[in-house]
Protein backbone atom coordinates (compact mmCIF):
# COMPACT_ATOMS: atom_id res chain seq x y z
CA UNK A 1 0.00 0.00 0.00
CA UNK A 2 1.43 3.50 -1.22
CA UNK A 3 0.94 6.48 1.41
CA UNK A 4 -0.63 9.56 -0.14
CA UNK A 5 1.19 13.02 1.36
CA UNK A 6 -1.75 13.33 4.06
CA UNK A 7 -0.87 10.19 5.74
CA UNK A 8 3.19 10.42 4.97
CA UNK A 9 2.69 14.14 7.22
CA UNK A 10 0.42 12.05 9.81
CA UNK A 11 3.05 8.60 9.95
CA UNK A 12 6.28 11.43 10.08
CA UNK A 13 4.57 12.97 13.60
CA UNK A 14 4.17 9.92 14.75
CA UNK A 15 7.98 9.21 14.06
CA UNK A 16 9.32 12.59 15.24
CA UNK A 17 7.23 12.40 18.54
CA UNK A 18 8.57 9.12 19.54
CA UNK A 19 12.44 10.63 19.05
CA UNK A 20 11.23 13.85 21.17
CA UNK A 21 10.91 11.12 24.08
CA UNK A 22 15.12 10.47 24.26
CA UNK A 23 15.89 14.45 24.57
CA UNK A 24 12.64 15.38 26.74
CA UNK A 25 13.33 12.62 29.55
CA UNK A 26 17.17 13.98 29.63
CA UNK A 27 16.15 17.32 30.08
CA UNK A 28 14.29 16.46 33.01
CA UNK A 29 16.89 14.00 33.86
CA UNK A 30 20.36 15.79 33.74
CA UNK A 31 22.08 17.37 36.32
CA UNK A 32 24.85 18.87 34.14
CA UNK A 33 22.84 22.39 32.77
CA UNK A 34 24.59 22.64 29.62
CA UNK A 35 23.78 19.25 28.08
CA UNK A 36 20.47 20.35 30.01
CA UNK A 37 19.74 23.39 27.52
CA UNK A 38 21.31 20.95 24.61
CA UNK A 39 18.75 18.46 25.30
CA UNK A 40 15.68 21.12 25.88
CA UNK A 41 16.77 22.67 22.47
CA UNK A 42 16.59 19.55 20.71
CA UNK A 43 12.98 19.08 22.24
CA UNK A 44 11.89 21.74 20.87
CA UNK A 45 13.50 21.33 17.46
CA UNK A 46 11.57 17.94 17.19
CA UNK A 47 8.57 19.52 19.14
CA UNK A 48 7.86 22.57 16.04
CA UNK A 49 8.87 19.86 13.46
CA UNK A 50 6.18 17.66 14.69
CA UNK A 51 3.77 20.67 14.77
CA UNK A 52 4.51 20.92 11.11
CA UNK A 53 4.07 17.35 10.08
CA UNK A 54 0.53 17.80 12.21
CA UNK A 55 0.00 20.99 10.55
CA UNK A 56 0.43 19.27 7.01
CA UNK A 57 -1.75 16.34 7.84
CA UNK A 58 -4.34 18.87 8.28
CA UNK A 59 -4.05 20.54 4.94
CA UNK A 60 -2.13 23.56 6.38
CA UNK A 61 0.28 24.10 3.84
CA UNK A 62 1.32 27.53 3.89
CA UNK A 63 1.51 27.17 8.20
CA UNK A 64 3.28 23.91 7.70
CA UNK A 65 5.78 24.89 4.58
CA UNK A 66 5.92 28.49 4.91
CA UNK A 67 6.47 28.76 8.67
CA UNK A 68 6.84 25.46 10.81
CA UNK A 69 9.26 23.72 8.93
CA UNK A 70 12.21 26.13 8.36
CA UNK A 71 11.58 26.99 11.54
CA UNK A 72 12.16 23.60 12.92
CA UNK A 73 15.68 23.87 10.64
CA UNK A 74 16.54 26.97 12.04
CA UNK A 75 16.25 25.59 15.82
CA UNK A 76 18.59 22.89 14.40
CA UNK A 77 20.94 25.97 13.38
CA UNK A 78 20.77 27.28 16.99
CA UNK A 79 21.07 23.66 18.08
CA UNK A 80 24.40 23.15 16.42
CA UNK A 81 25.53 26.61 17.07
CA UNK A 82 25.35 26.17 21.22
CA UNK A 83 26.62 22.21 20.59
CA UNK A 84 29.47 23.53 18.93
CA UNK A 85 30.55 26.21 21.90
CA UNK A 86 29.83 29.06 19.39
CA UNK A 87 26.64 30.47 21.13
CA UNK A 88 28.21 31.97 24.26
CA UNK A 89 31.40 33.90 21.54
CA UNK A 90 29.19 34.88 18.76
CA UNK A 91 25.80 36.56 20.04
CA UNK A 92 25.85 38.47 16.43
CA UNK A 93 25.29 35.20 15.22
CA UNK A 94 22.41 34.54 17.01
CA UNK A 95 21.36 37.73 16.01
CA UNK A 96 21.98 37.09 12.12
CA UNK A 97 19.31 33.89 12.57
CA UNK A 98 16.84 35.95 14.18
CA UNK A 99 16.74 37.93 11.07
CA UNK A 100 16.38 35.11 8.82
CA UNK A 101 13.62 33.73 11.09
CA UNK A 102 11.50 36.43 10.64
CA UNK A 103 8.29 35.54 9.73
CA UNK A 104 7.70 37.34 6.46
CA UNK A 105 10.98 36.33 5.20
CA UNK A 106 9.55 32.57 5.39
CA UNK A 107 6.34 33.63 3.34
CA UNK A 108 8.79 35.83 0.37
CA UNK A 109 11.11 32.53 0.17
CA UNK A 110 8.73 29.48 1.48
CA UNK A 111 9.91 27.87 -1.84
CA UNK A 112 13.51 27.69 -0.85
CA UNK A 113 14.37 28.97 2.84
CA UNK A 114 13.67 25.21 4.40
CA UNK A 115 16.55 24.27 1.66
CA UNK A 116 18.83 26.58 2.60
CA UNK A 117 19.14 26.62 6.29
CA UNK A 118 19.31 23.02 5.85
CA UNK A 119 22.57 23.83 4.27
CA UNK A 120 23.22 25.98 7.34
CA UNK A 121 22.61 23.38 9.41
CA UNK A 122 24.30 20.72 7.37
CA UNK A 123 26.95 22.75 7.21
CA UNK A 124 27.78 23.16 11.07
CA UNK A 125 27.69 19.60 11.15
CA UNK A 126 29.92 18.33 8.51
CA UNK A 127 31.98 20.46 10.14
CA UNK A 128 31.63 19.62 13.84
CA UNK A 129 31.83 15.76 12.57
CA UNK A 130 35.62 16.54 10.62
CA UNK A 131 36.53 18.36 14.05
CA UNK A 132 35.75 14.53 15.36
CA UNK A 133 36.82 12.17 12.91
CA UNK A 134 34.67 9.38 13.95
CA UNK A 135 32.01 7.75 12.31
CA UNK A 136 30.31 7.23 15.83
CA UNK A 137 29.91 11.05 16.82
CA UNK A 138 26.65 12.03 17.51
CA UNK A 139 27.50 15.13 14.71
CA UNK A 140 28.35 12.46 12.20
CA UNK A 141 25.20 10.77 12.98
CA UNK A 142 23.03 13.90 12.89
CA UNK A 143 24.80 15.40 9.34
CA UNK A 144 23.16 11.92 7.63
CA UNK A 145 20.22 12.78 8.81
CA UNK A 146 20.04 16.30 7.52
CA UNK A 147 21.21 14.56 4.13
CA UNK A 148 18.32 12.06 3.68
CA UNK A 149 16.31 15.13 4.80
CA UNK A 150 17.81 17.91 2.08
CA UNK A 151 17.52 15.51 -0.27
CA UNK A 152 13.68 14.54 0.20
CA UNK A 153 12.94 18.10 0.26
CA UNK A 154 14.97 18.99 -3.18
CA UNK A 155 12.87 16.20 -4.92
CA UNK A 156 9.81 17.62 -3.66
CA UNK A 157 11.03 21.27 -4.72
CA UNK A 158 12.05 20.16 -8.13
CA UNK A 159 8.99 18.62 -8.62
CA UNK A 160 6.55 21.09 -7.43
CA UNK A 161 8.25 23.69 -9.08
CA UNK A 162 8.69 21.49 -12.71
CA UNK A 163 12.44 21.75 -13.24
CA UNK A 164 13.24 18.28 -12.86
CA UNK A 165 10.54 15.57 -13.51
CA UNK A 166 10.80 12.46 -12.30
CA UNK A 167 9.50 10.13 -14.39
CA UNK A 168 8.40 6.80 -12.87
CA UNK A 169 8.65 7.95 -9.48
CA UNK A 170 5.37 8.98 -7.58
CA UNK A 171 4.56 12.42 -6.83
CA UNK A 172 5.23 11.72 -3.18
CA UNK A 173 9.01 10.26 -3.54
CA UNK A 174 10.23 13.35 -1.26
CA UNK A 175 8.20 12.97 1.07
CA UNK A 176 8.97 9.51 1.47
CA UNK A 177 12.35 10.14 1.62
CA UNK A 178 11.62 12.62 4.40
CA UNK A 179 9.90 10.22 6.16
CA UNK A 180 13.23 8.03 6.06
CA UNK A 181 15.24 11.04 7.38
CA UNK A 182 12.54 10.83 10.69
CA UNK A 183 12.93 7.36 11.09
CA UNK A 184 16.79 7.52 10.77
CA UNK A 185 16.54 10.08 13.82
CA UNK A 186 14.23 8.64 15.68
CA UNK A 187 16.04 5.37 15.55
CA UNK A 188 19.82 7.33 15.93
CA UNK A 189 18.19 9.09 19.61
CA UNK A 190 16.72 5.44 20.98
CA UNK A 191 19.76 3.69 19.68
CA UNK A 192 22.81 6.26 21.53
CA UNK A 193 19.83 6.55 24.68
CA UNK A 194 20.45 3.31 24.68
CA UNK A 195 24.47 2.22 24.66
CA UNK A 196 25.01 5.55 26.67
CA UNK A 197 23.16 4.33 29.15
CA UNK A 198 24.58 1.11 29.35
CA UNK A 199 28.30 1.68 28.71
CA UNK A 200 27.01 5.12 31.73
CA UNK A 201 28.59 7.71 28.65
CA UNK A 202 27.08 10.95 27.40
CA UNK A 203 24.34 10.57 24.48
CA UNK A 204 26.03 13.77 23.07
CA UNK A 205 29.47 13.48 22.76
CA UNK A 206 31.40 16.90 23.92
CA UNK A 207 33.10 19.05 21.29
CA UNK A 208 36.76 19.16 21.18
CA UNK A 209 37.70 23.19 22.33
CA UNK A 210 39.89 24.84 19.37
CA UNK A 211 39.44 28.41 21.05
CA UNK A 212 43.53 28.14 22.98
Amino acid sequence: MIMGETQLHFVSAVVILLAAAVPVYLTIKLKDERMKKLTAILSIFIGIHAIYQLAGFYGLNLLAEGVLEPLSVGVLIFFGIFYSGMAKQRNTGLKNIAVVLNPITFLLLMDSITILLLFVALGIFVWLAARSKSIRTFQFQISIFIIIWVLGDLISLLHDNGVVIFSGLPKEFGSEIHLVSMLFFSAMLWLRYYYSDKSTKRIVEDVVDTSS
